[in-house]
């Protein structure tokens, strides 16, 4: 928190109509019903051509890792990977929840034909569906790549960090490309020119949630068990965004000053580091502060001579106290 803060305090220094910017894209209009932001609707008109090529370009990418996991779970005999993939395609679920809650609006064609489903008063066109599901597959395998060959936490931090850069970069370049998807709200944490940064924290820490518990049951879950990761990744997803989420979305949905609004931002970023934090300890049994950890491959009995967890993570204190640490009399 303190290294937050003081970061906070130099941009508040350094480049000041940055920091007390509250709207990502537009001025903000309070409904005059609810006192809330309300949403551009078709203020905020669809670029057809930029929504192919968008989709297009997605599409291609989160394929294309596909393949990639495809050969990476026949390499280390998993089927996680790929479920992986596929399930990712069910988070456009919460995704559409977040976004109301966040301030997120996709473009509309209203061409029903397009229509991939309609929620709360708002139509969500099927290339909203491919956008997430590439953004959620990519970050996804490469995540549970990582813990799958047992790196040691500074390069679980940093394949963290060049995720949420990642985020960046892609939410940018799509963003100033215009016509596909905006901002709205008094959105806290514009840093660059339209993307506030607090969703990277909190998109990357719902997302990893799902894939620890991945990692951390793979050995059940490999095999017919994994289509078990079409509700895990949604429904991890949704708890972990609303939990960080929780500070942004009372001053976007708000109408509070500008020093309120930023604040709240940066709560989302501090939860969003706790809970990760939390997913290292009590999940992966790591310490997230000790950068030069790594799993130790334990050997817990099944048949005699396999793991339970195999290639397990817990330093040397597997469930069935293995590796000379088993009780007397023990099968194992």
């Amino acid at each position: 928190m303190a290294h937050i803060s003081a970061a906070f305090l130099a941009l508040c220094a350094l480049a000041p109509s940055m920091v007390l910017a509250q709207n990502a894209q537009v001025k903000v209009v309070l409904s005059d019903t609810f006192r809330t932001p309300a949403p551009p609707n078709d203020a905020f008109a669809m670029n057809t051509d930029h929504v192919i090529v968008s989709t297009a370009v997605m599409a291609s990418i989160a394929l294309f890792f596909m393949v990639v996991a495809y050969f990476d779970g026949k390499k280390f005999n998993d089927t996680i990977p790929l479920a992986i993939i596929v399930g990712s395609a069910f988070c456009v679920v919460p995704e559409a929840v977040d976004n109301y809650l966040g301030g997120c609006y996709w473009s509309q064609s209203h061409d029903p034909n397009m229509l991939l489903f309609f929620l709360m008063g708002r139509e969500y066109d099927a290339y909203v569906g491919v956008m997430w599901w590439a953004f959620g597959a990519i970050l996804g395998y490469v995540l549970y790549a990582m813990l799958l060959r047992e790196v040691s936490n500074k390069t679980l931090w940093i394949g963290l960090a060049l995720s949420g850069l990642g985020d960046i970069i892609v939410e940018e370049v799509l963003l100033n490309y215009g016509g596909v998807y905006m901002y709205f709200g008094h959105q806290p944490l514009v840093l660059i020119t339209m993307f506030p940064f607090w969703w990277l924290f909190s998109n990357v820490s719902s997302l990893f949630l799902s894939i620890s518990i991945a990692y951390r049951y793979r050995a059940w879950l490999n095999g017919w068990r994994s289509i078990a990761m079409f509700a895990l990744m949604p429904f991890c997803y949704i708890g972990g965004f609303t939990l960080s989420a929780m500070p942004t979305i009372f001053v976007i949905q708000g109408n509070f000053s500008p020093l309120v609004t930023q604040l709240g931002g940066l709560a989302t970023v501090a939860v969003s580091l706790i809970q990760t934090f939390a997913m290292f300890n009590i999940i992966l049994d790591r310490n997230p502060f000790a950068l030069s950890e790594s799993p130790k491959s334990v050997k817990l009995a099944l048949n005699g001579n396999t793991n339970g967890y195999a290639n397990g993570h817990t330093n040397g204190k597997a469930n069935g106290y293995t590796n000379g640490n088993a009780k007397k009399g023990s099968k194992f």
